[in-house]
């Protein structure tokens, strides 16, 4: 007998021998199902625009440079958050339609497939943005606030496997039926997150990078 890795993975399937609450609910009644999946799926995106928000209003204390910095670094945020939702939403497909066929093993493939997939995304995003940080900021033309947007830009960059995990995860486990799990994971986040920005930005004088750490460290903690 051997050790299946796809087996290991089982973590990222909820569909087991004996079935969770949220797989019920994926094989039951689909009108239900629906509305058991979609209201905590539309609190948890929206509340994922609550990190930003929240780093906007302590960084502002810190001046019109570094909130103006920040501006620069926001698109290239969403990016990375588009690419991963986007990965974790075509995953948890996959995943919810083999969990429909009963198929838990074809299930677990999808998902260490997924992550993989979520590893080489990480990769190629991370290391070119994070080497090349200043030429690209000096070409948007964040001009004078260059250095800030670089200082904030490099912790999210270097961090990046956290954003993608965080959300490549939470679909998976949205996939599974159970987005109310998913969405308090991100409610926790976001409150964790105001709790942490201003200790990193003005405690810890870490300035406009603290901000970006406390976004990275928040979301760690809840997915470690």
């Amino acid at each position: 007998m051997h050790n299946n890795p796809v087996e290991k993975a089982g973590l990222f399937s909820s569909a087991a021998e004996s079935k969770t609450k949220g797989v019920d609910t994926l094989l039951g009644d689909p009108k239900k199902a629906i509305l058991k999946l979609a209201i905590p799926m539309i609190v948890a995106m929206s509340v994922q625009n609550i990190y930003q928000l929240v780093d906007t209003y302590w960084v502002s204390g810190l001046g019109a440079d570094a909130l103006a910095a920040m501006g620069f670094v926001f698109p290239f945020f969403f990016i990375s958050m588009s690419l991963s939702n986007g990965l974790g939403i075509g995953g948890g497909a996959a995943i919810s339609r083999r969990i429909g066929a009963r198929d838990k093993e074809g299930a677990d493939e999808v998902a260490v497939h997924t992550i993989i997939l979520m590893l080489i995304l990480v990769l190629v995003f991370s290391i070119p943005f994070y080497t090349f940080a200043p030429q690209i900021f000096t070409l948007v033309g964040a001009g004078k606030t260059t250095g800030l947007a670089v200082a904030y830009a490099r912790v999210i960059f270097l961090g990046s496997i956290v954003v993608f995990f965080t959300n490549v995860a939470n679909s998976i486990i949205r996939s599974e039926g159970d987005s109310k799990r998913a969405m308090q994971a991100m409610v926790l986040g976001a409150g964790l997150n105001i709790i942490l920005d201003p200790i990193f930005i003005y405690t810890l004088k870490l300035g406009i990078a603290g901000a970006a750490w406390a976004t990275l460290v928040s979301l760690a903690i809840l997915h470690s």
